[in-house]
């Protein structure tokens, strides 16, 4: 019976972490300037929990895959090759925006240190290969 509970607080504690992290990346994409509140990227985000004999198994974060290119600062008319480079003089300029980088870090953290603490989960590989479940979401 102990380990019901401890099944359903660990499910409770793994999909409140989920929605912070959205809210997080919200906020991160409104520091950033990128997109509109109601854009397709800031609506694009979600999350679902995929479960296994009743455990959490995978936390998978959803969102359209042209968030990365902003993260990673590629995209239309900027070439991985020539990123920060300049052409005949003129500098790209397009900034790093890390909206989904550094969240991610700081968000695994705090989930890594929630289930440390409260649930006696410590192995590291099981949380980062579950975290691995991003889904990039690609434009129809």
């Amino acid at each position: 019976m102990a380990s019901n509970v401890q099944q359903v607080n660990m499910h409770d504690a793994v999909k409140g972490w989920a929605e912070v992290t959205i809210d997080r990346f919200h906020e991160a994409l409104e520091k950033y300037g990128i997109g509109k509140i109601d854009g397709p990227l800031m609506r694009s985000l979600t999350y679902q929990l995929v479960q296994a004999n009743g455990d959490v198994e995978r936390v998978i974060l959803k969102f359209k895959q042209y968030g990365r290119f902003i993260d990673m600062r590629v995209g239309r008319g900027m070439p991985i090759s020539k990123k920060g480079t300049s052409d005949r003089g003129v500098r790209y300029g397009r900034r790093k925006k890390p909206w989904y980088s550094k969240t991610k870090t700081r968000e695994v953290a705090i989930l890594r240190e929630v289930l440390v603490r409260d649930y006696g989960v410590n192995t590291l590989a099981n949380i980062e290969s579950a975290f691995a479940g991003t889904q990039i979401i690609n434009p129809l």
